[in-house]
């Protein structure tokens, strides 16, 4: 009987835990997830961090016994004050909105549980012999130098660039050229072409600081004294010969118009495979021995590649990366012995995007509403937002001399196969299906992603192209380019029945309230229909 009691009681506080909506999660900050005990709390919409795990973040604020002040702001504004809330006994902060108001932004992965936390990218300023940085929040940075031609890069690890892109510093004497980008969803990259690069320092964890591009004279030291410890001698154990370095494979031409590219893999290896955007890449992560970064500029236009860098990662891998000059088709092929990647230009592009004719599809319309949002009165609907988009991209178009046809120009219903029928039947070039995301969860999810049908190729390059520009001004997350059947068994019926290459693009969450408040204006929907346009005009002419 006590044995059932007991057993009742524990089912009643397992019960009463769960029942508080909060689940346990991770943090990645600066590209490291933190190991927390007792672990951060997510609750669906915002994550609560006790507040004994502030410092590893590095946020400039003081900490007290009811809240925290952020010590960027006035002490007298509101904002500069956050109320610490208590969490299963522990006092906590909302770390999302704590980031928000410094100025960052975090993102949510639900697979794995993780919300991440990135830094604005905020100036980088030249002033004589000296590089000027500033983050909206602290990170991990290191230099490094690359060769031919010789560049000194800048790696910030925990940062994202921001909404609109900061002025970059003119060409001086010791740099020629100044480049900035997202080298992958955590960090930003800065390159300096110089002709002897330097930095001091080389690394470091900060938010505002500097780099010396020139190296300080020498100070006098003493001369070292002669080594006069004793000589040992024993047996003699030769070393192991190191493993060779990973070289980075050649591009070859196989046939007209299509390039190969070969890596070797110990028989088993399982290389991973990811497209990226800003700047267009394609990187392949495989086994192999790499003390240092190398990189290797290509100069023939029509190998569709501009640079291949190979970087070292964690657990004996080598990262791959080719920098696109123009979206590709690329198929994979793994064997027994290695990895080949063929590429070559996708399917209706060459020519001028006047040339072409493309359909634009307003997901939903009529009774068919999509995703709805209720704010007290008022209703927000995808259908409406993902028509004014697509009429902003069809007046876009039009002045581009392309041939234009909506599966819709009003609020009216469509059926699925009636959008894919008008576009097979006009012989059309592309196929470009606007929409917005949605999920069970409000506020568990943020971001673009763009879905191609299957595993084709070609359908997959023109939604990297236009992903690749609106993840340039849109401030929201890339959820990267995927294929549809992580959703259904069979893919999307707009995707899988067009015969030419087509994308469905979910430009944002409508429950997300950061996207939501994006989605709803004007502006902003005016911005995504230019992205979305310049996109497939780089798709078309190689841009």
């Amino acid at each position: 009987m006590r044995r059932i009691a007991v057993g009742l009681l524990l089912g009643w506080l397992l019960t009463f835990a769960w029942a508080d909506g909060l689940r346990e999660a991770r943090l990645n900050v600066r590209g490291e997830v933190l190991e927390l005990t007792p672990p951060a709390l997510w609750d669906g919409r915002e994550l609560w961090l006790p507040v004994q795990h502030l410092e590893p973040l590095g946020f400039p604020l003081e900490v007290n016994a009811h809240a925290i002040r952020l010590l960027t702001m006035p002490p007298d504004q509101p904002t500069a004050h956050i109320p610490l809330e208590t969490k299963r006994g522990m006092s906590c902060v909302p770390v999302r909105d704590l980031t928000r108001r410094l100025g960052g932004y975090t993102r949510w992965d639900e697979p794995s549980q993780t919300l991440t936390l990135l830094a604005r990218l905020q100036e980088a300023r030249l002033e004589g012999d000296m590089l000027s940085l500033k983050t909206s929040l602290p990170v991990a940075w290191r230099t490094f130098k690359l060769e031919n031609p010789n560049r000194l890069v800048i790696d910030l690890a925990g940062c994202a660039l921001p909404e609109v892109p900061i002025p970059l510093p003119p060409p001086s004497e010791r740099v020629q050229a100044v480049r900035v980008g997202q080298f992958d969803p955590n960090t930003v990259r800065i390159v300096l072409e110089m002709e002897v690069p330097h930095a001091a320092p080389e690394n470091g964890l900060h938010r505002e600081w500097q780099i010396a591009l020139t190296p300080a004279m020498p100070i006098p030291t003493a001369a070292e004294p002669p080594d006069t410890s004793p000589i040992m001698v024993g047996e003699a154990h030769p070393e192991e010969p190191a493993p060779e370095p990973f070289q980075i494979p050649a591009l070859q031409r196989v046939s007209q118009g299509v390039v190969q590219l070969s890596v070797p893999t110990p028989e088993g290896a399982r290389p991973r495979v990811q497209f990226l955007e800003n700047p267009l890449r394609i990187t392949l992560d495989v086994p192999g021995y790499l003390q240092e970064a190398v990189e290797q500029v290509i100069g023939d236009p029509d190998l569709f590649v501009r640079t291949m860098r190979a970087v070292p990662i964690e657990n004996g891998m080598v990262r791959l990366v080719l920098e696109l000059s123009r979206s590709v088709g690329a198929q994979i092929l793994s064997g027994k012995t290695g990895v080949t990647l063929h590429l070559r230009a996708p399917r209706n592009t060459g020519g001028k995007l006047s040339e072409k004719v493309i359909v634009i599809d307003p997901g939903h319309g009529g009774a068919q509403a999509g995703a709805r949002w209720r704010e007290g009165k008022t209703v927000i609907e995808e259908k409406t937002i993902v028509l004014a988009i697509a009429l902003h991209v069809a007046e876009l178009l039009s002045r581009e001399g392309a041939k234009v046809i909506l599966t819709r120009a009003e609020d009216k219903a469509v059926g699925l196969y009636e959008r894919t029928a008008l576009a097979n039947s006009a012989n059309a070039h592309f196929f470009i299906s606007i929409h917005c995301d949605s999920n069970p969860r409000p506020n568990s999810a943020s971001g673009t992603t763009i879905y191609y049908h299957k595993d084709d190729a070609d359908s997959r390059a023109l939604g990297q192209a236009i992903l690749n520009e609106i993840v340039k001004v849109s401030g929201l997350p890339s959820r990267g380019v995927r294929s549809d059947s992580v959703l259904y068994q069979s893919g999307l019926a707009v995707l899988r029945t067009s015969t030419m290459p087509a994308v469905l693009i979910e430009v944002g969450y409508l429950n997300h309230a950061f996207d939501r408040a994006k989605l709803v204006q004007p502006a902003f929907q005016k911005r995504i229909a230019e992205a979305i346009v310049r996109g497939l005009k780089a798709h078309v002419e190689g841009l």
